[in-house]
């Protein structure tokens, strides 16, 4: 026989060996639909975002998101068995029993011939829509998402916590598999973290509303009361000698700052025609607004 070429034919390969071993093509039969529904259901188990997102027919919009959600999952499924139904020669449909959080579930998807493969395709993404008493956002897996509508989400168990992390507290466990949509609500609480934040910023903006200025500043709670005494005002300055102290409403949607004390010096001009200072003192003052939970910020508004 001459060895400088050799051909071998097996059932499911070609190979190739060209003379010396320089040069290997090996030509595999893709894997079938029970390969790769086996494959997938695996890497499920195993939270392996990559190998689920190479099986996957179409990269369907937020699928980051997914992905980084199934990183913080706490749990996976296990004890997995499938079930395989012919829909045509190029679809399949695919339902597997599992073990989810110690208790049995469904997890379906459906398997579609692409480029001569097996591909998952159809419905193979669960559903869960978190509620928060507090906010519009939750993060599931520690990924952010609007509270409220349909967040995807690769079956697996999820913690959900309420956002904006470290200002509103609350948070829950969501089961969840494709079988049927998952609701879970968080009994959200404000954080004393949150009210030492707001602090922070009223007290910025009272450093604003203390600016010299040639006239009363708008929206900052304070009233000089200089027509009393002058015909016309030249300037106003302030000297801050207490914060107002702020409060955050139970509710988490207005707040309260009060018991500030400051202290205004107006010039102008007197009804005599006269250059005339006078000062002023409110140790009652206070702001108060309206506060907004919005995605991972806490956003005050002085009324």
């Amino acid at each position: 026989m001459n060895r400088g070429a050799v051909i071998a034919i097996a059932a499911a390969a070609v190979v190739l060996v060209v003379a010396g071993g320089v040069t290997a093509w090996i030509l595999t039969r893709p894997p079938g639909p029970e390969a790769v529904a086996e494959r997938y259901l695996q890497a499920l188990s195993d939270g392996d975002f990559g190998t689920i997102e190479g099986l996957l027919a179409e990269r369907d919009e937020g699928l980051d998101a997914v992905g980084a959600a199934l990183a913080g999952a706490t749990g996976f499924i296990s004890d997995y068995s499938f079930q395989i139904e012919n829909e045509s020669d190029a679809a399949r449909t695919v339902r597997a029993d599992v073990e989810l959080d110690g208790e049995p579930a469904v997890v379906g998807f459906g398997l579609v011939q692409q480029d001569g493969g097996w591909k998952i395709d159809g419905d193979y993404l669960a559903s869960l829509e978190a509620q928060t008493m507090i906010g519009d956002a939750v993060r599931v897996g520690g990924e952010l998402f609007p509270a409220a509508t349909p967040i995807p989400l690769l079956p697996a168990v999820y913690p959900v916590v309420a956002a904006p992390a470290g200002l509103v507290v609350g948070e829950g466990i969501a089961v969840v598999s494709n079988e049927a949509p998952v609701t879970v609500t968080i009994d959200a609480t404000v954080s004393p973290d949150a009210t030492a934040r707001a602090q922070e910023q009223l007290d910025a903006y009272a450093d604003a509303c203390a600016a010299p200025a040639d006239a009363v500043p708008a929206n900052c709670g304070v009233r000089v009361p200089w027509a009393a005494d002058l015909a016309t005002l030249n300037s106003i300055t302030f000297r801050i000698d207490a914060y107002p102290a702020v409060t955050i409403g139970d509710d988490g949607q207005t707040f309260a700052a009060v018991d500030g004390e400051i202290v205004a010096t107006a010039q102008g001009t007197t009804r005599a025609g006269q250059p005339g200072t006078f000062t002023y003192r409110a140790d009652d003052w206070a702001l108060r607004g309206t506060v907004e939970f919005t995605g991972d910020e806490m956003v005050l508004a002085v009324r």
